[in-house]
């Protein structure tokens, strides 16, 4: 039979004070899933020699299987898969690694089928793939890696979202220490409550970062994403070099740097290609002062989301 590729982007989420609601397609790093039907009435699930690690080959608790299956369920299909996985992202990175396999996962099993669903239709079966590695339904890095752009949603239906225009000259520096954080255990430290204060200060800063992407107003970007008084002071904790990357990527001309999710990924807002740049080898630099090795690229929004091989 056929085989059937897709990619899906990696994704930056919270971006200040968007927790759970605002995510962006990177145009950097995607996962590749290939899915080929078969007649057994089961799921096998196989990772490329080249992906960046391998995950579980449980087809019940693998991203990628999970949202195929529900793909195919939702189209009637009653047969079996066979899933290779070649990730581009690392586990526990903050970049979107469970959701771009999910995404891909879904894509594929949906090309496969004859494209039955259109991707808006597909939100919920990548939803259902991201939901067996965090444990609970995040659409912050699913629907960006999906549709692509500027993503704002609801947590709560995540299929209820905004899509904002990209502004032109923005772009981003993005370092990915070698660190593990994992999302479950970063959710933890949070608090369960917090005030009505903190919470009007809040609704006041996610508005006006959704008004400063919609007008192109990088600057105020910057200033917005490092305006997180809630969620990122908290996780800072876990990556040791965070004080030393931000001040690097703001003293190299950053105009705002933030942990993306729940870290250890972490991007700076910069006003152009050469800036970005010359903002992601300063925040090596200074993550490799600390003893820690990393990766760092620069690169902009991924507009166009996941797409068929």
């Amino acid at each position: 039979m056929s085989t059937f590729t897709a990619f899906a982007p990696a994704s930056l989420s919270n971006l200040g004070p968007g927790f759970d609601s605002v995510g962006v397609a990177l145009s950097r790093w995607e996962d590749q899933v290939t899915i080929k039907l078969t007649r057994k009435p089961v799921y096998e699930v196989h990772y490329d020699a080249k992906s960046a690690w391998v995950g579980t080959n449980d087809p019940l608790k693998n991203t990628a299987s999970v949202s195929a299956k529900h793909v195919a369920q939702a189209f009637g299909y009653n047969q079996g898969a066979s899933i290779l996985i070649c990730k581009g992202l690392g586990a526990g990175s903050g970049l979107g690694s469970s959701a771009a396999s999910a995404v891909a996962g879904a894509m594929a099993m949906n090309s496969a089928l004859g494209n039955p669903f259109t991707k808006q239709e597909l939100i919920p079966s990548c939803l259902a793939g991201e939901a067996a590695a965090s444990g609970a339904i995040h659409g912050d890095n699913v629907v960006p890696s999906l549709m692509g752009g500027i993503i704002f949603l609801d947590p709560d239906r995540p299929s209820d979202f905004i899509r904002l225009n990209t502004p032109r000259d923005m772009h981003f520096a993005v370092i990915l220490p070698e660190l593990e954080v994992f999302t479950q255990q970063a959710r933890e430290l949070l608090p369960d409550q917090i005030t009505l204060r903190e919470g009007a200060v809040w609704a006041s800063r996610l508005a006006r970062l959704g008004l400063a992407f919609a007008k192109g107003e990088i600057e105020q970007i910057g200033k917005l994403i490092m305006q997180d008084s809630i969620v990122e002071p908290i996780r800072a904790g876990l990556i040791g070099p965070y004080t030393d990357i931000k001040l690097a990527a703001l003293q190299a001309g950053a105009l705002g740097c933030a942990l993306s999710g729940s870290g250890p990924a972490m991007f700076a807002v910069c006003p152009s290609k050469s800036s970005a740049t010359k903002v992601a080898k300063a925040m090596k630099k200074a993550c490799s002062g600390q003893g820690v090795g990393s990766i760092a690229q620069s690169g902009s929004v991924n507009r166009d989301g996941a797409y068929l091989g």
